[in-house]
Formats: structure tokens, sequence, C-alpha cells
């Protein structure tokens, strides 16, 4: 059983030559490049939805009621797995 469904996909001729030539220069087939990009930039998308919603979010308290939050939190280093570069 087939997951994936076909659609038309309409792009200038243009668009289409430098994504066939990128698709080449990758080494991957023209179909793949355009499902990596999809889901590539469904990924940015929703992080920005994301973003946007925790800016709305961030707007709703101020910044004294922010730090206080904080200063509750204990004063302790991050685990190993959650420090930066690890």
């Amino acid at each position: 059983m087939n997951k994936h469904k076909g659609f038309v996909l309409r792009l200038s001729q243009a668009e289409r030559e430098r994504a066939q030539r990128l698709a080449r220069e990758q080494g991957v087939s023209e179909n793949r490049l355009y499902a990596e990009i999809i889901h590539d930039g469904l990924l940015i998308q929703e992080q920005m939805a994301y973003l946007r919603q925790m800016q709305k979010l961030g707007a709703l308290v101020s910044q004294e009621e922010a730090l206080a939050l904080l200063d509750r939190s204990p004063d302790v280093e991050p685990a190993e797995h959650d420090m930066l570069g690890a």
C-alpha cells in the first residue's frame, strides 16, 4: 500500500531548471529534492509559528514577573546533556 499521494506542482520553467540542477549537484532525484525542501520549509514555518506564539505569551508577562519567576529556579549547574555545545 502506497501511503504517498501525488499532486501537481506548478513551477516556472526557470525554477524547475534550478531545481533539476540542484538535484543533480546533490545526487538526488528531483522528487526527493522537492520532498526535502517542502519538509524543511514546513519545519521552519512551524518553528516561526511557535516563536510568534511565545512572543504573544511573553507580551502578557512583565519583565519584573519574568525575573521573579527565574529567581525561584534553583541555582545549579545544568545537566551535562543540557549544556550548550555538549
